[in-house]
């Protein structure tokens, strides 16, 4: 175990915490390659019309 000072509540809130931080996680990475392209392709175009454009 972590620390055996922590009460019950603090473990629950570290649980959840990690659970969380867990979630995020996998669905950043179950994009898959072809997505992850797709939405990285995405941000640069959006950059480039920016910078020609708006400016």
């Amino acid at each position: 175990m972590s620390n055996s000072y922590e009460s019950t509540e603090e473990r629950m809130k570290n649980q959840r915490r990690s659970r969380e931080r867990e979630k995020q996680y996998n669905i950043l990475t179950s994009l898959g390659w072809k997505s992850a392209g797709a939405l990285f392709l995405l941000l640069v175009a959006a950059i480039v019309v920016y910078a020609f454009f708006i400016r």
